[in-house]
């Protein structure tokens, strides 16, 4: 069983050095990483520890979820909700009062009775005395 990579250890080097490290990775057809790992695990003094270190890493039980961790997502999650619920509830109550008010308007608007009847064939809009001119 082979744990897949996933700390990261970031090593500063010159351009010379990276150039030179990634010819040699090139050359033999592996990446840069796998090659600073098997030139770690080939240096003696660490070799040992960096194999213990490996194998305690696949003995570990995986992680449990922490509980304070849980309740605290459940109870975030649950205000959201809540949150949602009370917005959309708002805005239905907002959209229902202002489909019951009715708008308000300038003066009733006229009938079309009432706008022929107010007209006649004889009068002339540009007398003001309500005199009729003839015809």
């Amino acid at each position: 069983m082979t744990t897949k990579p996933s700390e990261r250890i970031v090593v500063f080097v010159t351009p010379a050095q990276k150039l030179a490290i990634s010819n040699t990775a090139d050359s033999l057809g592996i990446s840069v990483s796998e090659l600073m790992r098997r030139a770690v695990l080939n240096f003696n003094a660490t070799s040992e520890q960096i194999k213990v270190a490996g194998i305690v890493d696949r003995l570990r039980p995986p992680k449990t979820p922490d509980p304070l961790n849980a309740a605290l997502k459940s109870v975030a999650a649950k205000a959201a909700a809540r949150e949602a619920r009370e917005a959309a509830a708002s805005a239905t109550k907002r959209a229902a009062q202002a489909r019951a008010v009715p708008q308000a308007h300038p003066g009733p608007a006229a009938s079309e009775d009432e706008i022929e009847h107010d007209t006649d064939q004889g009068d002339d809009a540009s007398l003001t005395d309500d005199t009729h001119s003839e015809r």
